[in-house]
C-alpha cells in the first residue's frame, strides 16, 4: 500500500494550497469576507508561484478567450508560468477548476464577468498595480495561444489600450477623482475582455463550435 510523507515540506505546502484553493466555484464573486484574490494569493505563496493573482486570472482569461480550449488545455498552455508544485493532482485539479470558472464567467450571456482584483479596502496604488498585472496576463495568455492574430481592427485597438493600462502609473494619492478614474478603467478592461472573447468566438473555426 503506497504511503505519503506528509511531513515533507513540499508536500505540506501543496496540501495547504489545495485546502486554500478548494473554496468552490464562482471565483469572481466577492461575497466572502476573505476575497478570492486573497485566497489565491495565499495558495500561490504556499506553492512558491511568483504570480500576482490578478495576473494569473488575466492569463486564464486570455488563454481561454473564445472558448476554443478546454480548462485542461488552458492550464497546460500556461504551465511555464507556474511552479513544480502544481503537478500535485489536488492542486492541479483546483487550478483546472479555476480555469473552468473563469471561462464560464467570461462566456456568461449576462456579461457578468468580473476581474479578479484586490478588495476596495486595499490602497489604490496596489489595486492599480494588480489591474496592470491583469492586463499583462491577459495579453500574455492571448499571445500564448496565438489568438491575437485572429482579431479585427477595432478589437486590436482594444489590445493596444490594454497594453497601455498594463503600464499604468501607480503613483496615486487615492483621491475621489483617482478612485473614479480607477473604476472606469476596471470597467473598460472588463468590457474589452468581453469584446475580445466575443470576437474570437465568432472567428472560431467551425469544427470547434
Amino acid at each position: 500500500m503506497p504511503t505519503h510523507d506528509y511531513n515533507c515540506p513540499a508536500r505540506k505546502r501543496s496540501i495547504e494550497a489545495e485546502a486554500v484553493l478548494g473554496w468552490g466555484t464562482r471565483l469572481c464573486l466577492h461575497s466572502d469576507p476573505v476575497t478570492p484574490f486573497d485566497k489565491l494569493a495565499a495558495a500561490f505563496a504556499a506553492l512558491d508561484i511568483p504570480l500576482d493573482p490578478a495576473e494569473w486570472h488575466g492569463l486564464l482569461a486570455g488563454a481561454g478567450a473564445g472558448g476554443s480550449r478546454t480548462p485542461e488545455q488552458v492550464l497546460a498552455l500556461l504551465d511555464a508560468e507556474l511552479a513544480a508544485g502544481v503537478q500535485e493532482p489536488g492542486v492541479r485539479k483546483a487550478l483546472t477548476a479555476i480555469a473552468a470558472d473563469t471561462a464560464a464567467e467570461l462566456g456568461r450571456i449576462d456579461y457578468g464577468f468580473q476581474l479578479l482584483l484586490p478588495g476596495d479596502e486595499r490602497p489604490l496604488a496596489e489595486r492599480v498595480q494588480s489591474l496592470a498585472a491583469w492586463c499583462q496576463g491577459f495579453l500574455a495568455g492571448l499571445g500564448q495561444g496565438g489568438d491575437a492574430r485572429r482579431l479585427g481592427g477595432e478589437t486590436r485597438a482594444a489590445l493596444d489600450d490594454l497594453a497601455a493600462i498594463g503600464c499604468a502609473d501607480t503613483d496615486l494619492d487615492g483621491s475621489e477623482d483617482d478612485e473614479r478614474d480607477f473604476a472606469e478603467l476596471v470597467e473598460y478592461v472588463r468590457a474589452a475582455a468581453l469584446l475580445i472573447d466575443a470576437e474570437l468566438c465568432e472567428r472560431r473555426p467551425a469544427g470547434l463550435h
